[in-house]
């Protein structure tokens, strides 16, 4: 049967046009650009500065015997503190992960004094992440309302440097590969949690967040461990993709028939979320996520997409084709929000209004339209873009950029077919989250924001697997 149909005119016909498409995508000059290498040929006068820096101090701490008392200590091996962070950054209040983080810099501090040979690790990420940090912090000092504004950009500021925590602490492949399984298990955990709300109900569980007028088939929206079934979601939609890469790593059956049950149970709970911008992101990471696995894979993702009518619930399918009927309430909410948001970037677009939900409300109300109040912009490039001005959003888009260029290139470059698996599925994963970006504040909540930037630095961490310790 299988050799009939390769026989077919219509499979070579596909099978041609794969090959067509990959030959112009792998020759084009955006492919090239976004694939483009970028090596680090010395230090420059800012490293030689802050090695300087770190030589006294180390002198001070050896005069005080510091070094003799952390020596081999528990306080000092960063990994540890990591992966205790991101396992609960998903459970803990804002400030426990913050003081979590803070317990991790404290670590890395110590682990910098104590290592004489320690160089910190250069990517293509750090300069556009440091660029990003400079504008956020300083436009916190012009905000609308100063004082609330530096408290949230002191915050996230803080979940910034994490980032540079883990990607100079992991020491060895073992480890980061750890921390990835860490960051999978939790997730598996959180969404059974949701599953169980969902059949069960639990605290979490609410009806608040469902226009009943229009899906009267869908009782509750589940949340997990966070506040908001959307925020649930957007922190599925980066989890999924990497369990998806112990799918097409593992070898034998038994393996790859957990690695599915742990990808369906994330997948169950993120369509009991309900949040239709997540519907659309995970749609747009298993097709860039097959895509780059083997391009002949899209004609398995395109009879996926053309089945989904058949085999979802109809609650779920009433809930995705509604995107863009301006009669749900969320829809026209969001619409009429971005109006007036985008008319504010206009008047403040160099004079910035800073973070915050005070400083955002000391300006919106006079950009409102009929009055409809809002939090925030429930679009996280207009948010920025508001927050920090121009400068602000070119410094994240070009973040953003040289994030997907690091982890494409090494994608294109890598050797080991298990490391590959893992880029393909950050590089997926970070896409299907900013397509929900499109339609939420992705930041709005705290530890989704952590997670985030420890995201980016797993991801980026694996761009070097290959020169770390086996």
């Amino acid at each position: 049967m299988i050799k009939v149909l390769k026989q077919s005119f219509i499979y070579k016909f596909l099978s041609s046009l794969v090959s067509f498409i990959e030959s112009f995508i792998t020759h084009s000059g955006l492919y090239s650009l976004l694939t483009k290498e970028h090596e680090k040929k010395h230090e420059g006068f800012l490293e030689k500065f802050l090695y300087k820096i770190i030589s006294g101090l180390r002198v001070i701490f050896e005069k005080l015997r510091l070094n003799k008392l952390f020596e081999g200590s528990l306080f000092a091996k960063t990994y540890i503190f990591v992966g205790l962070t991101i396992a609960l950054a998903p459970i803990l209040p804002t400030m426990l992960c913050l003081a979590c983080v803070l317990g991790c810099i404290v670590s890395f501090f110590l682990k910098v004094m104590l290592d004489k040979e320690f160089k910190f690790r250069y990517t293509p990420v750090n300069g556009a992440l440091i660029f990003f940090m400079i504008v956020y912090g300083l436009c916190a000092l012009t905000s609308a309302d100063i004082k609330s504004s530096i408290q949230v950009a002191a915050l996230l500021l803080s979940f910034m440097a994490f980032y540079f925590v883990i990607i100079n602490s992991v020491e060895t492949e073992k480890q980061l590969k750890g921390l990835i399984a860490i960051f999978v298990a939790v997730g598996f955990a959180v969404a059974g949690l949701g599953i169980y709300q969902y059949l069960f109900g639990g605290s979490f569980a609410s009806s608040s967040f469902v226009d009943k007028e229009l899906f009267e088939d869908i009782q509750t929206r589940v949340s997990g461990t966070f506040d908001n079934p959307n925020v649930m979601g957007e922190y599925l939609l980066l989890v999924i993709p990497v369990a998806m890469s112990y799918f097409f790593n593992s070898k034998g059956f038994r393996k790859k028939i957990i690695a599915l049950g742990v990808i369906g149970v994330m997948c169950v709970s993120l369509a009991l979320t309900y949040s239709r911008g997540c519907y659309l992101g995970l749609i747009i990471c298993v097709g860039i996520y097959l895509l780059l696995i083997n391009l002949r894979f899209i004609l398995l993702f395109l009879a996926g997409v053309v089945a989904i009518p058949f085999v979802l619930p109809k609650s779920i399918i009433n809930r995705f084709t509604s995107i863009g009927n301006t009669e749900d309430t969320s829809t026209s909410y969001r619409i009429s929000i971005w109006k007036g948001a985008i008319d504010m970037f206009k008047d403040y677009w160099y004079r910035p209004i800073g973070q915050g939900t005070t400083a955002f409300n000391s300006v919106y109300p006079l950009y409102s339209l009929s009055g409809v109040g809002a939090e925030h912009t429930h679009n996280l490039f207009l948010q920025v873009a508001v927050e920090t001005g121009a400068v602000g959003i070119i410094a994240f888009l070009f973040l953003i950029f040289r994030f997907f260029q690091c982890i494409l290139s090494a994608i294109k470059n890598v050797t080991d077919k298990i490391n590959r698996v893992y880029l393909i599925s950050f590089v997926s994963g970070f896409a299907g989250f900013i397509v929900q970006s499109m339609f939420d504040n992705t930041w709005y909540n705290n530890r989704v924001v952590l997670i985030f930037w420890a995201y980016i630095a797993l991801a980026v961490s694996m761009t070097f697997a290959h020169k770390l310790r086996r």
